[in-house]
C-alpha cells in the first residue's frame, strides 16, 4: 500500500473518531429515548455487515466457546452482539444521570453496601458485559466509584468518553497517566469503589488462567489491589432485560485465598473473579464483545 494512501488512511480515521461520536452524542440528547435504542441497534447491525475481520473474529470466537451450537445461532448472536453495543454506545450518549434509575434496577445491592461498611473502599470487578458505562452509572448514585481505564486514540475521543462518565457521576483514572498510581490509594483511603475490568487481553500486569476453555492472559489488578489494601472484592455485571431496561448483579463479598505465597494468591484470586465473568458470559452471551482478541497471547 502506498505510504502517501496509509497516511490518508489514518488521518480520515482520526477525524471520524473524534467528530462522529460528537455528532452522535447530540443526536442521542435531542431525540426520543426508544428511537435513540433502536437507532442504536441500527448502526450496530450496520457495523456487523461492514466490519469483516471484527465479524469474523466475534463468529470464531462464538464457534470456538459453544462447539455444540449451529452456524446459524454463531451468527445471529454474533449480529446481535454488534447490536448490543450499538444500542450500549448511544444509551451512554442519551441517558441523563437523572434518569439512570428509571432504566437500571439492582440485585444484590446489599452485598455492595455490606463491602463499603467495612471501611477499606471496595475493589469491583467486572468485565465488558452489558452496558457497562450505564452500570457505573447507576453505581455511583449509590457510592463514590472511580473506574481505571487505558488511554484511547485519539485524544478528543478520550476527553469525550472521560467528560461523559463525569457527567453520569464515575472518575475515571486513565492507566498510565501521572497521578493515576496516587489516585487509586486515595480510593481506597476515602473508601471509595473502584471498578476494575479484567476480561481483555491489554499489555498490563497478569498471569494465564483459563478462561471459557482456553487460557488467557488476564489483568492481575484487582487481585492485587484487593491484597495491598486488604480491600474487599465484589463482583457485578449489568445485563439488558428489556429493550430499555438493565439489571445490575451483585455478589460478595467475595473469599480471597491468602496463603502468603503471593505468586499463586495472584493467579488463585484472578482465576475466581475470571470463572465469575465466565458465568456471566454464558447467561448472556450476546452481550460480550465476542470481536475482541481474548486468546491472543498463549502459554
Amino acid at each position: 500500500m502506498m505510504p502517501w494512501f496509509t497516511k490518508t488512511r489514518k488521518r480520515l480515521n482520526r477525524i471520524a473518531l473524534t467528530v462522529l461520536p460528537r455528532c452522535l452524542r447530540v443526536l442521542a440528547r435531542n431525540l426520543p429515548y426508544p428511537m435513540v435504542v433502536s437507532g442504536g441497534a441500527g448502526l450496530g447491525c450496520i457495523a456487523y455487515y461492514l466490519i469483516p475481520r471484527d465479524r469474523k473474529r466475534a463468529v470464531e470466537n462464538l464457534a470456538r466457546v459453544f462447539p455444540d451450537r449451529d452456524a446459524a445461532w454463531i451468527r445471529r448472536t454474533a449480529r446481535r452482539t454488534f447490536m448490543h453495543l450499538g444500542k450500549a454506545l448511544m444509551e451512554a450518549l442519551a441517558i441523563d444521570s437523572r434518569r439512570i434509575d428509571e432504566v437500571v434496577t439492582f440485585r444484590g445491592q446489599e452485598n455492595l453496601q455490606a463491602a463499603v461498611a467495612q471501611g477499606k473502599g471496595v475493589v469491583y470487578v467486572t468485565g465488558h458485559i452489558g452496558n457497562w458505562e450505564l452500570m457505573s452509572a447507576a453505581v455511583s448514585r449509590r457510592h463514590p466509584v472511580s473506574v481505571i481505564a487505558a488511554p484511547l486514540e485519539p485524544e478528543p475521543l478520550n476527553e469525550l468518553i472521560v467528560d461523559l462518565r463525569m457527567r453520569l457521576g464515575t472518575q475515571t483514572i486513565v492507566r498510565s497517566r501521572p497521578g493515576a498510581v496516587r489516585e487509586m490509594i486515595r480510593v481506597f483511603r476515602e473508601n471509595r469503589v473502584l471498578g476494575i475490568l479484567i476480561d481483555q487481553d491489554t499489555d498490563v500486569d497478569g498471569v494465564f488462567v483459563e478462561f471459557l476453555g482456553r487460557p488467557a492472559w488476564t489483568p492481575t489488578a484487582a487481585a492485587q489491589m484487593a491484597m495491598k489494601f486488604g480491600a474487599p472484592v465484589v463482583f457485578g455485571y449489568i445485563h439488558r432485560e428489556t429493550a430499555y431496561r438493565h439489571t445490575v448483579t451483585i455478589e460478595g463479598p467475595l473469599e480471597l485465598t491468602r496463603t502468603g505465597n503471593d505468586e499463586e494468591d495472584l493467579r488463585s484470586n484472578t482465576a475466581l473473579f475470571t470463572r465469575k465473568i465466565e458465568e456471566a458470559i454464558l447467561l448472556h452471551p450476546e452481550q460480550w464483545v465476542w470481536m475482541h482478541r481474548r486468546w491472543r497471547r498463549q502459554p
